[in-house]
C-alpha cells in the first residue's frame, strides 16, 4: 500500500499531501459564456473538441518517470481513440530527451498560443534537469496543425536557477486582454511567472509578469487555472497554495488567491483571498455571463485545520466585480450537504477534481466532483463521480446524480484503489452544444492508468455509448504510469 501523500497525489492530479512528496496537477480552462475569449482544444482545426492528457511517470526508451502526453481527436460520435497523437521528448521535433523522473506532461494547458487558428499544447516537466541545475524544470509548446499535434518549440524560464520546478502547474489565458493567449507557469518558490504573447516556433514570447503569492508557500503553487470572473475581456488567474501552520511546522494551511486581468496585465496589487483547495476550475454556473470558482479540497480543512470527514468543494460566486467570497459562498459542498449523493466518510477525497461545463444545454454550467477515494461494496478507493446541475440560482440541490464503474452501460469493474474521478474533464467533444465528461482513473490497474468518456445529452451525461481506453488501446505498454493525467480540452 502506497503511503496516504503519495495515494493522494498520484489520484487527483491536483494535489499534494499536508507534508509534501510527490506532485503532480491539473490546470485546465473552463469553458463559459463571458466576453473574454475562452480556450477550447481543438489541435487540427476539424470543428471538433479535443482532449488532452498525459501518463508523467510512464517509462520512455526504459527511462522511468520520463512521461508521454496523448490526444483523442473529437468526432461526431465523440472521442475517437483509434484518432490519437502520442508525444514524448523522444518524439522527432520536440526539444529535450527523455530522462528518468523528468515527468513530461505532469502540467498542461491548452490555447492558441502562436495565433493560427490552431490549438497548441504546453506542457511542463517541473522533473527536468538543465546542465547542473537540477530539477530546474522545462516548459514545451506543442504546435496543433491539420494533422494534429506536431514538432515543439522550448519556452525561456525567466528566471533558471533562481527555483525549480519550471512548469510545474501551468494555465493559459488572455490576461491583459490583448487578443494573444498568455501562459502562467508555477515554480517550486512563491510566485508565479506570466510569459505573454504571441509564442513563436523560433521561441520569442511577448515578454514575462512576475507574480508574487501574498504570502510564503511551502511547496509552491498547488493548482491553478484561469477563466472569466468579473465578464470583461481579460482572463482572471485563479490558484492555491499551503502555509505552514505557526502551531506545527511540518502542516500546512490551503488558502487560494485570485487576481484579475487589466491591460497591464494581472493585478498583482489587488489579490483576492479565496478559500484553499487542491483542484480549481472555472465556469458559468447560474448563467449570469460570469465564472464561478469551484475549489475542490480533498483534506476538506476547516477554520480549526481539524478538516471535515471526506473533503469538500466551495463554490464561488463570480460578478462584476470579481470574485465574491466574503462570509457567503454559492455553496459549500460535502457529502453531508442538502442534495449531494452519498454520505461522507473518513478520506473519500470529495473533490479531487473539479470541472465545469454545461452537459444538457439548458444554459447553466453543471458540476461535476471527483470523489477518488470512495469505497463502493467491497472496493477500497475505488472512486466515482458526482455530476450537480447548475441554475439561476447557482448550483442546484436537485437531480445530482453518480457515475462509477458500477453504472450500467459504463465500460470496466470498480476495483480497489482505481480512483475512478481521479482527473475530469467537461468540454464538448462532438459538438451537439452539451459538454461531455472524461473521466482519469489514475491508479487503475495498480497504476498503469485508464480513460472513459461519456457523452452529454439533453438530459445531462448518459453512460449510453460511453468508451474507455488505456495504454494498451494506444499500443503502447501496460505499465505504471497514471495514464489519464491532467485532462484537459
Amino acid at each position: 500500500m502506497l503511503q496516504h501523500h503519495r495515494r493522494i497525489a498520484l489520484a487527483t492530479a491536483t494535489a499534494a499531501a499536508l507534508t509534501g512528496g510527490l506532485l503532480t496537477f491539473s490546470a485546465g480552462t473552463a469553458t463559459a459564456a463571458t466576453p473574454a475569449r475562452q480556450y477550447k482544444a481543438d489541435f487540427n482545426r476539424d470543428g471538433y473538441g479535443d482532449v488532452a492528457f498525459a501518463a508523467p511517470y510512464a517509462k520512455v526508451g526504459g527511462k522511468n518517470m520520463a512521461g508521454y502526453v496523448a490526444v483523442v481527436y473529437g468526432s461526431s460520435t465523440g472521442l475517437n481513440s483509434a484518432k490519437r497523437t502520442v508525444v514524448s521528448q523522444n518524439t522527432a521535433g520536440v526539444p529535450g530527451t527523455a530522462e528518468t523522473e523528468d515527468g513530461f506532461g505532469e502540467a498542461i494547458a491548452v490555447a492558441d498560443l502562436n495565433g493560427d487558428g490552431y490549438t497548441d499544447l504546453a506542457v511542463g516537466t517541473p522533473g527536468e534537469d538543465n546542465g547542473s541545475d537540477v530539477d530546474g524544470g522545462a516548459i514545451t509548446v506543442l504546435w496543433g496543425s491539420s494533422s494534429g499535434l506536431k514538432n515543439g518549440t522550448s519556452v525561456k524560464d525567466p528566471a533558471p536557477t533562481k527555483h525549480d520546478n519550471w512548469g510545474r502547474v501551468l494555465a493559459a489565458g488572455d490576461f491583459n486582454g490583448d487578443g494573444k493567449a498568455d501562459l502562467a507557469s508555477g515554480t517550486s518558490a512563491s510566485y508565479v511567472y506570466v510569459v505573454k504573447g504571441r509564442f513563436t516556433k523560433s521561441g520569442t514570447t511577448g515578454g514575462t509578469q512576475k507574480v508574487n503569492l501574498p504570502e510564503k508557500a511551502m511547496f509552491g503553487v498547488d493548482a491553478m487555472s484561469a477563466g472569466n470572473t468579473n465578464g470583461d475581456t481579460k482572463s482572471d488567474l485563479v490558484l492555491t497554495y499551503r502555509t505552514a501552520l505557526a502551531s506545527a511546522p511540518s502542516g500546512s494551511w490551503s488558502k487560494g488567491v485570485a487576481y484579475l486581468g487589466a491591460s497591464t496585465g494581472l493585478v498583482v496589487s489587488q489579490p483576492r483571498p479565496l478559500n484553499g483547495g487542491t483542484s480549481v476550475a472555472l465556469g458559468d454556473i447560474d448563467g449570469d455571463g460570469y465564472d464561478e470558482i469551484a475549489l475542490g479540497n480533498v483534506f476538506g480543512e476547516d477554520s480549526d485545520h481539524t478538516g471535515t470527514l471526506g473533503g469538500q468543494v466551495v463554490v464561488i460566486r463570480g460578478s462584476a466585480g470579481g470574485p465574491v467570497n466574503g462570509d457567503a459562498p454559492m455553496a459549500e459542498l460535502t457529502q453531508a450537504s442538502t442534495g449531494v449523493p452519498g454520505t461522507d466518510k473518513a478520506d473519500d477525497g470529495f473533490g479531487g477534481d473539479v470541472s465545469i461545463a454545461d452537459t444538457n444545454g439548458d444554459g447553466y454550467g453543471d458540476l461535476a466532483i471527483g470523489v477518488v477515494f470512495k469505497d463502493i461494496g467491497a472496493a477500497e478507493d475505488t472512486g466515482l463521480v458526482v455530476l450537480m446541475n447548475g441554475s439561476s440560482q447557482g448550483v442546484s440541490r436537485t437531480g445530482a446524480r453518480t457515475v462509477s464503474q458500477n453504472t450500467v452501460g459504463v465500460p470496466g469493474t470498480n476495483e480497489d484503489m482505481d480512483y475512478f474521478g481521479s482527473d475530469l474533464l467537461l468540454t464538448d467533444v462532438n459538438k451537439d452544444g452539451r459538454a461531455d465528461l472524461t473521466v482519469g482513473a489514475a491508479f487503475e490497474d495498480e497504476g498503469v492508468g485508464a480513460v472513459t468518456a461519456l457523452r452529454g445529452s439533453a438530459t445531462g451525461i448518459t453512460a449510453t455509448g460511453s468508451k474507455s481506453f488505456g495504454p494498451g488501446t494506444f499500443g503502447l505498454s501496460r505499465t505504471y504510469g497514471a495514464f489519464g493525467t491532467g485532462l484537459t480540452g
